[in-house]
């Protein structure tokens, strides 16, 4: 019955997805280390001069901390250069910048974006490393070392470093959410990394090679993944450094975290419109293999089925003569799911809720988020000029 092979492939879908591949990948990982020869990077060269870029829009209240927060990296002092890219703040962001004789900075009049504000910046560097972060992140003292002892690999073009979200029992659900998903976002980058090449850097901290660097859209709205994509598409690896830290807030609130679900899933559907020939080939299935499980199947599959499921549950459970328990005993467990999802629901923008009760919902809100992500993308209603989301430092 065509009910049923659609609810077993939608079953198969979402398990494999958010644990057949992890699960997969950890072992791929694993059976790797016990094969693998003895030979390491070489930690021990000379380190490279580096440039570290920050695009700013409005980030007054983050200028000082992250000017003091790059000076004091564990790295030559000599060899590190700050540039910084403002883009037709409205606050005292440029005045701010101005103050600091030490940083190149690049302004513009108008706002152009992120994505354009890149390809301005890189043009006018000459450092063989372009190492991008946020303004909003704290980088880990080490940051900078630990990313760039992967280039003595020749094949290596980009290395992502780990985002981490703080966030506190006191915290709202979003930056909790936020967290957990980046804790699981994390160990598949790791584990990715390990087995050839993760995917995707995240714009809070990830370097690349400058030679690499190719001009993105201007209109592009994941820069990051538009980077990345491009350095795959040359036939490089993306490594990913667990010790290279960025660290930044939550969203403070579930509205704020839901508006950047939907334009992150606007940019996705941009992005296959743009890349999808060289994410999905012949030519390089690690690539393939990786993204489909990673991302394809989060974008396009498993939002709907997760929604159709129950409804594919109980269309079985009528049209059968005859109740079968296995599908009685499932359309038990949507309904403890769904109802878990309800409680975070209503629990939204409650302090001090466990993470436990949070979690369905965030993970449901983060689906649906697809389905306007692209009606957003379908209709051009997504602007590339993005209005970051209020973060728990903003409010201080």
């Amino acid at each position: 019955m065509i009910i049923e092979y659609l609810f077993w492939n939608g079953i198969f879908i979402i398990a494999y997805t958010y644990f057949g591949y992890p699960l997969l990948l950890g072992s791929f990982c694993a059976l790797k280390k016990v094969l693998a020869s003895s030979n390491k990077n070489n930690n021990n060269s000379e380190l490279p001069p580096v440039t570290i870029v920050t695009a700013a829009y409005n980030e007054e209240i983050h200028v000082e901390s992250k000017i003091g927060n790059n000076n004091q990296l564990d790295y030559p002092k000599d060899k590190i250069t700050q540039l910084w890219v403002e883009n037709g703040s409205t606050d005292k962001t440029l005045t701010l910048l101005k103050k600091h004789s030490d940083i190149v900075l690049i302004t513009s009049n108008e706002r152009l974006g992120k994505a354009e504000s890149l390809n301005n910046a890189v043009q006018k560097i000459n450092t063989p490393i372009v190492i991008l972060t946020d303004a909003n992140t704290t980088l880990s003292k080490n940051s900078v070392k630990d990313l760039v002892k992967h280039f003595t690999n020749p094949k290596v073009g980009c290395v992502a470093g780990r985002k981490m979200v703080k966030w506190s029992k006191e915290d709202s659900s979003a930056s909790k959410g936020e967290g957990f998903y980046w804790i699981f976002e994390s160990f598949l980058k790791k584990m990715e990394s390990c087995t050839g090449t993760t995917i995707s850097g995240a714009g809070e901290l990830y370097a690349i090679r400058t030679e690499l660097f190719k001009t993105i859209d201007s209109d592009t709205i994941l820069d990051d993944f538009a980077v990345s994509s491009k350095i795959i598409e040359q036939g490089y690896l993306i490594k990913y450094e667990p010790k290279a830290i960025a660290q930044e807030s939550g969203s403070l609130t579930i509205e704020d975290e839901r508006k950047r679900k939907i334009r992150i899933a606007a940019g996705s559907f941009q992005l296959l419109s743009r890349h999808l020939s060289s994410l999905i080939s012949k030519q390089n299935i690690d690539v393939s293999f990786k993204f489909i499980s990673h991302k394809l199947l989060r974008w396009i599959a498993v939002p709907p089925f997760l929604i159709l499921l129950p409804v594919l549950n109980a269309f079985i459970i009528a049209m059968q003569n005859e109740l079968n328990a296995i599908y009685i005993f499932s359309m038990f467990l949507f309904g403890i799911f769904y109802l878990w999802v309800l409680v975070g629901f209503i629990l939204r923008n409650k302090k001090s809720v466990p993470p436990i009760i949070i979690l369905p919902y965030y993970g449901f809100m983060m689906n649906i988020s697809m389905f306007e992500g692209f009606i957003r993308y379908l209709g051009g209603k997504q602007n590339h000029l993005w209005e970051k989301a209020n973060r728990k430092v903003d409010k201080l």
